[in-house]
């Protein structure tokens, strides 16, 4: 879920790659931005954004922090724990080959952004694959960095969604939903074809159904075959989106924190989280030279973005970064990705003024 669904990226990317120039110079002229953009579409859009943001143990900047919204692939750092704490106790092999034709039981192509794919392009780009197999490890981290979606529901499988469930309660939190598998759920969507006689169906018979198609993946892909890409038109996935496991932005700042601080997990269990959420540090030189410690989920559907984030910079400042948007429109989610990144850097490594300036900007009273 880190892409939106393909469907959505062609029909809407499209479109914002005609209009994109224009959307933002509209944007701009017309709904009067001040300040920094992420603050400013935050502080004009209350109903759609929730930020959390501490540095140096001082909390910076709240916004909605106790509001749960859908987590999209930022819950996936809940999984990573998981393993991290089953291969610390001994009970899983890092090293272990898997097959690729393992995750991929689960793979529906056209609905994660390529976000598969791409990892399948990174590993053979890295001589990763010996004998059409990786390390379980390499499994794992292609469920954070890219955000593969088959990974998700391979590794649900092998830890058992009852043990990934229960570190809710043990890291404290009290605004959380279980996780189940949101991705067979497509499959249910895709059988309803109804936003209207989606969103009416009970929450308990939506998970059956979506357990039911999880359980049978694992021993019969043929039902693949049922599912039709066509069924999952936008008010659809909107009601799929919607259902998805939430959270607060307080809730995932606090996990941040504890991950960060490196006592709270045992040292073992530590080390493998770190080698899974540390990916940017991997991905980039740049991250090495500024950073002690850099480690991040995001996620996004059609009309949700999300990110949590903790750095530890090599003067040694502190940070826990954590957004939620939901309700976005098209153009808004554009927008909002393109301005990310500046947004960050002026959270994690910016000058005092341009923290300010994102400050001023939340602060800021309408006229």
């Amino acid at each position: 879920m880190v892409k939106i669904l393909k469907i959505i990226g062609i029909v809407v990317g499209a479109l914002v790659l005609l209009l994109g120039g224009v959307a933002v110079y509209a944007y701009f002229k017309y709904f009067n931005v001040e300040g920094d953009f992420v603050a400013d579409f935050i502080q004009k859009n209350p109903t759609k954004s929730a930020l959390y943001w501490v540095r140096n143990d001082s909390l910076m900047a709240a916004w909605n922090p106790d509001r749960k919204m859908p987590l999209a692939s930022t819950v996936k750092t809940i999984i990573a724990i998981e393993f991290a704490q089953q291969v610390a106790a001994g009970k899983l092999d890092p090293t272990q080959q898997v097959p690729l034709n393992e995750p991929a039981r689960f793979y529906l192509a056209g609905t994660d952004g390529n976000a598969h794919p791409n990892w399948l392009k990174y590993l053979r780009e890295n001589n990763r694959i010996r004998n059409n197999q990786v390390s379980l490890l390499d499994v794992a981290k292609g469920m954070i960095r890219f955000s593969s979606n088959a990974n998700t529901e391979y590794l649900m499988a092998r830890l058992g969604l009852p043990a990934i469930n229960a570190n809710l309660s043990a890291l404290g939190f009290t605004q959380h939903d279980s996780l189940y598998p949101f991705v067979s759920a497509l499959y249910v969507a895709s059988d309803e074809r109804s936003a209207k006689g989606l969103s009416l169906m009970p929450m308990r018979l939506y998970l059956e159904r979506a357990q039911g198609y999880f359980d049978t993946l694992q021993v019969d892909t043929t039902i693949k075959q049922r599912f039709t890409m066509a069924h999952v038109s936008l008010p659809v996935q909107r009601v799929w989106s919607d259902r998805l496991p939430g959270s607060t932005a307080r809730q995932y700042a606090e996990l941040m924190q504890k991950i960060q601080s490196r006592t709270y997990f045992d040292e073992k269990t530590q080390a493998v989280l770190e080698s899974i959420l540390e990916w940017p540090m991997e991905a980039f030189d740049s991250n090495r030279q500024k950073y002690l410690h850099l480690g991040a989920k995001g996620g996004s559907t059609a009309f949700v973005l999300t990110y949590a984030l903790y750095a530890t910079d090599k003067a040694g400042n502190r940070t826990q970064l954590v957004f939620f948007f939901d309700d976005l429109t098209p153009v808004e989610s554009t927008l909002l990705q393109a301005q990310l990144t500046a947004f960050q850097l002026k959270v994690l490594s910016g000058t005092p003024a341009e923290r300010q300036e994102i400050l001023a900007t939340l602060d800021r009273k309408e006229k």
